[in-house]
């Protein structure tokens, strides 16, 4: 599993909660710049706050090249 944030959201305590679980469940996941962005991706007109992206066998090797770049990512502050 894979948790993508948008960056723009507001207020922040939408998503605040997040990190934390992911974290301690042991989830990458990171921020995208905006909300616009991360529903454009998903192939919505809506601005989207969070985007999760479970394993398929249909994307496999896909999934797992972004969770690994994921995971290299520094932790935000």
């Amino acid at each position: 599993m894979i948790i993508l944030l948008a960056g723009d959201t507001q207020p922040v305590d939408v998503i605040c909660h997040l990190p934390i679980m992911c974290e301690d469940k042991n989830i990458p996941y990171c921020y995208i710049p905006s909300k616009q962005d991360l529903g454009s991706a998903i192939g919505s007109k809506r601005p989207t706050c969070v985007l999760l992206v479970k394993p398929h066998s249909d994307y496999q090797d896909a999934f797992d090249v972004c969770s690994t770049k994921i995971e290299a990512l520094p932790k935000p502050c």
